[in-house]
């Protein structure tokens, strides 16, 4: 499906404002980083689509606070001749402040077809600056074409360990890569062969000592990448997210955090962009 959607994204031109998160360990806090980073990015007056492509587990606007909202989800997507109107299919998805939400709910209906994905993102692109992917912990989206991947590691040794596979999956060209290894050089680079951005962003474990947490730069020289920062654990969030409340606005803590990884996102975009005229 991700390399179906991925030529459709090409042919729309969508490439250059979209940014993948994933993680390689599942529960590490993706969707809570990639909603933070879209609401940051629509304060730099930036238009911005959040889509959740986790679509067999799903859940975003319940995250986000948002499950009794009305407004279109993946089960209500419909296209029957491939295309969706982008100012219609706006209109109709919710809200979370001024950043647009498409969430899954596979409950409601199972996942949607490739074509009605394709024509769904073709359309946001059509509309929107930039569309933040929160991809969680599906690997089947790793190899859509997008301008940013931006992966958070957990700071635990099986963390690190499923994210050095992960970047040499990503920077050598497939799975193969994952046990065939890379040299140092190829680890190091923050862009791959496709021109696409590597961006890391460190989470502690959710443990409430030490024990068993790897340092950032211990994590940077085993992973021979650099980290743009690493997020504590912020109790609060967490119980209000936890509660259904959402995400009321983002810790004091991550906001330089965001603003970095903001700032790396619109130079990757526009570099991507430049790249593929």
């Amino acid at each position: 499906m991700a390399q179906q959607i991925g030529a459709g994204l090409a042919s729309a031109n969508a490439r250059g404002g979209a940014v993948l998160f994933f993680s390689p360990t599942g529960g590490a806090g993706v969707s809570v980083l990639a909603a933070m980073c879209s609401w940051s990015l629509t304060q730099r007056d930036r238009s911005c689509a959040l889509v959740d492509l986790d679509l067999a587990a799903g859940g975003l606007d319940v995250l986000l606070g948002q499950e009794a909202e009305e407004g279109l989800r993946w089960s209500g997507i419909s296209a029957p001749l491939g295309r969706i109107e982008p100012e219609a299919l706006i209109n109709e998805l919710p809200k979370w402040d001024d950043v647009v939400v498409l969430a899954a709910d596979p409950w409601n209906g199972g996942e949607p077809d490739w074509w009605e994905v394709e024509a769904a993102l073709s359309a946001l692109a059509e509309n929107r600056d930039v569309l933040v992917f929160d991809a969680g912990h599906a690997a089947a989206w790793k190899d859509m074409p997008v301008a940013v991947h931006v992966m958070l590691v957990e700071l635990s040794v099986l963390g690190l360990a499923r994210a050095r596979g992960m970047l040499r999956w990503l920077r050598g060209g497939g799975v193969d890569a994952v046990t065939s290894g890379l040299d140092d050089d190829m680890m190091r680079e923050s862009v791959d062969a496709e021109g696409t951005a590597t961006i890391l962003v460190g989470i502690r474990p959710p443990v409430s000592s030490r024990a068993g947490a790897v340092s950032r730069r211990e994590a940077e020289d085993y992973l021979k990448t650099s980290m743009i920062g690493v997020m504590k654990r912020d109790a609060s969030l967490g119980k209000s997210i936890l509660s259904g409340l959402g995400i009321a606005r983002i810790p004091r803590k991550y906001r330089k955090l965001m603003n970095e990884l903001c700032d790396r996102i619109e130079e990757a975009c526009r570099h991507d962009r430049r790249r593929n005229r």
